[in-house]
């Protein structure tokens, strides 16, 4: 059998004192990710509504979409894409913005 570890009484506390601690539950509505992971140019074209990949490689070329080309290949972040399509909406809503 193995003894208790005495760090074990320790977890969640700052100053390392022994004592009971709450520690708060780890959900997705607590925690955001470090690091958005990238995703690439099929799933990104799904997302902006199934345009073809090359006409999203071409976009990103031309920097009209953030992208991120890694060797010889396109990446994209979801949250990017997100707010750019928020963006063009926007702007295409607005009368005093379209001309």
């Amino acid at each position: 059998m193995h003894a208790a570890s005495p760090r074990a009484a320790t977890v969640g506390m700052k100053d390392g004192t022994a004592g009971s601690s709450v520690t708060q539950p780890n959900t997705s509505e607590n925690t955001k990710p470090a690091f958005e992971p990238l995703i690439g140019s099929l799933e990104a074209a799904r997302l902006l509504g199934n345009i073809h990949v090359k006409t999203l490689q071409r976009y990103a070329r031309h920097k009209r979409v953030p992208g991120y080309q890694i060797g010889g290949h396109w990446y994209f972040r979801a949250s990017e894409l997100d707010s750019w399509l928020r963006s063009r909406i926007n702007l295409s809503c607005h009368p005093c913005r379209s001309n």
